[in-house]
């Protein structure tokens, strides 16, 4: 597994160390499309108290169940599998709100953006394509050649702008930005 030879992704540890500079002691963590649980196991390694990980993939859920056993953190992690939007109803506040490359991959943006913005008690945390016209060009021919395979994954370049005019109405407030090639790297915190 690469995660385990090399780490997290250098956005996510970005990600995660604008969180943390925020303070993090004892807080609760909603992670979602969580992946492999890198921003889990580091968050509950560094003073968060307990985590959710809802993912979409049955196949990430388990190897992130696995990984925590294996770091001794399944205790503190709930695991969902499934659309976010569509168990929303069901899944608690958090402290901590996480979307690690989750809304470029997901047709529905304003719902999945607003959903978990009300999730947020004090911090949102996202990454998420920079909205460049090269990167508008770029990504559908790339699902033009995805689609090609049979898979039915496709990329979306959001606007920049309507992720923030759903996360101001929500109440949040930028306090961190950061630009690193493709991705932008955002915190709000809740005021």
């Amino acid at each position: 597994m690469r995660y385990r030879k090399e780490g997290i992704e250098k956005t996510t540890r970005q990600l995660i160390e604008a969180i943390s500079d925020s303070g993090i002691e004892g807080m609760t963590l909603l992670d979602i499309g969580g992946g492999l649980g890198g921003i889990q196991h580091t968050l509950l390694v560094n003073g968060a108290e307990r985590a959710t990980s809802v993912d979409a993939s049955s196949a990430y859920v388990k190897a992130a169940k696995e990984e925590a056993m294996r770091r001794d953190l399944d205790e503190r992690i709930s695991f969902l599998q499934g659309d976010f939007v569509d168990l929303a109803d069901d899944i608690s506040q958090a402290d901590i709100v996480t979307l690690d490359k989750v809304i470029c991959c997901y047709d529905d943006m304003q719902e999945l953006v607003r959903l978990s913005a009300m999730k947020a008690r004090k911090v949102y945390g996202l990454v998420f394509p920079r909205d460049l016209w090269i990167f508008r060009v770029l990504v559908p021919v790339a699902n033009f050649f995805i689609k090609l395979t049979g898979s039915p994954f496709r990329a979306f370049i959001h606007r920049t702008e309507e992720v923030e005019k759903i996360l101001r109405d929500q109440g949040l407030t930028q306090q961190f930005q950061k630009n690193a090639g493709f991705w932008q790297i955002l915190v709000y915190d809740r005021n």
